[in-house]
């Protein structure tokens, strides 16, 4: 395995590194045993070893429906590769880690046009990617084998149930469909802004930061640092939303209300590990703490 990609991040290094404050150590709240951790390098969470290596066969499954869209595309996709989707995955952040940037220093980059499919690339991705998400699969996957199990039906009598969860993540991942649904979404469906936080209470993230964006919530945050952020608002201008804070034109000013609102919505996406600023992580614990503790 050696020249391999060991450490494999579900949430990108660059993306954890943007809410440090000398962009090399982190604050880690870790869920599991309720303790926050100060000065933490970034590589030692959010991943898991080998988690996006594939064998050919499940690398072509997942491309089967590229290779029907695009076949002129087969002699670039090295399916020898076990960690094809890993390499994929690095090239896009490199991109993806230029373009947050540009944004949080112009705010109306956001709006050209490269730049927008370049991000609805890398929130597909980050939304999907995740070791939360893929868990989630594997435990829907079993509960309804056992179901089947009990009426005397097998996964093979039953039309995609030989997949696992990470078969279907893959997909999401590579297949065309999958994306081509998102970047639908947010360009029809969203109006988009720059949030900027106000108050002293930082925005912060966790292990599975955009599960909005899966899930099509009315109003979805996703944090760019802990002062800025990407605000997708339903336009339905019924829809009831998290904030009540206004846009002024491309830009909605965060009272610490929302921000603590979107920061609760972040923990209810967590799987283990939140992210950011110390003293927005430690008053979202004493609150959270008030009300009993994290459940998973």
């Amino acid at each position: 395995m050696s020249g391999k990609v060991k450490n494999q991040h579900y949430v990108p290094r660059m993306y954890m590194k943007r809410f440090a404050q000398d962009q090399k150590r982190i604050c880690v709240w870790n869920l599991m045993n309720d303790t926050i951790l100060t000065r933490q390098r970034p590589e030692n969470y959010a991943a898991k070893r080998y988690f996006y290596d594939t064998d050919k066969v499940e690398l072509k499954q997942a491309l089967e429906e590229m290779v029907k869209l695009y076949p002129d595309a087969v002699p670039i996709i090295d399916a020898a590769d076990e960690q094809f989707i890993e390499k994929g995955l690095s090239r896009e952040e490199a991109d993806a880690s230029k373009i947050l940037e540009l944004i949080c220093n112009n705010h109306e980059a956001l709006y050209d046009e490269n730049n927008m499919l370049k991000l609805i690339i890398f929130l597909h991705d980050l939304a999907y990617r995740s070791e939360k998400y893929r868990d989630q699969l594997d435990n829907i996957r079993e509960q309804t084998l056992m179901h089947l199990g009990k009426m005397g039906i097998t996964a093979e009598q039953v039309e995609g149930m030989d997949k696992t969860g990470k078969d279907n993540q893959l997909y999401q991942l590579v297949g065309i469909a999958p994306l081509l649904k998102t970047a639908k979404e947010l360009t029809e469906n969203y109006n988009w802004y720059i949030g900027t936080v106000s108050g002293n209470i930082k925005l912060v993230i966790s292990d599975n930061p955009a599960q909005g964006i899966m899930l099509g919530f009315n109003d979805i945050c996703i944090p760019l640092s802990g002062d800025k952020a990407i605000i997708f608002r339903i336009i339905d201008p019924d829809a009831p939303i998290i904030s009540k804070d206004m846009p002024v034109g491309n830009e909605i000013k965060l009272t610490e209300r929302s921000v603590f609102a979107y920061n609760a919505v972040q923990m209810s996406y967590a799987n283990r590990f939140m992210f950011g600023d110390k003293a927005s992580l430690t008053f979202l614990k004493m609150l959270n703490d008030r009300q009993g503790g994290y459940r998973k």
